[in-house]
């Protein structure tokens, strides 16, 4: 899985979170207390997206429906069997790289199947 730049660490400060494209891929990057974090960009419940919501107490809060994740496990917060995918995050030379599931602008062999 390739690291792909999101963002300028300068741009995320701690306790702000914000939506992340890479191709059709949406992912929501956390700034939890000088930490980053990356998860899944869209809500299981009614496919909202996160990075367009709000963001406190480290947790991140669907804009349609106010549902809660926390931004180091992914659980949500009233069913902790529902989680969001985290990704591994690193900052390099000050841009924010998010390690996202295959290589932009490729498409993986059967992305277009149902299974």
């Amino acid at each position: 899985m390739p690291f792909v730049g999101v963002a300028r660490l300068e741009d995320l400060p701690p306790g702000k979170s914000m939506e992340a494209i890479v191709d059709v891929d949406s992912y929501v990057v956390c700034n939890h207390n000088g930490e980053l974090h990356a998860l899944d960009g869209i809500c299981p419940h009614r496919n909202g997206p996160l990075g367009a919501g709000n963001f406190a107490d480290g947790k991140v809060i669907c804009p349609y429906h106010g549902w809660e994740f926390d931004c180091l496990s992914g659980e949500y917060d009233l069913n902790p069997q529902v989680r969001l995918k985290k990704y591994p995050v690193r900052v390099n030379g000050g841009l924010i790289e998010i390690d996202v599931p295959h290589e932009p602008g490729v498409q993986m062999e059967n992305d277009w199947e149902d299974t």
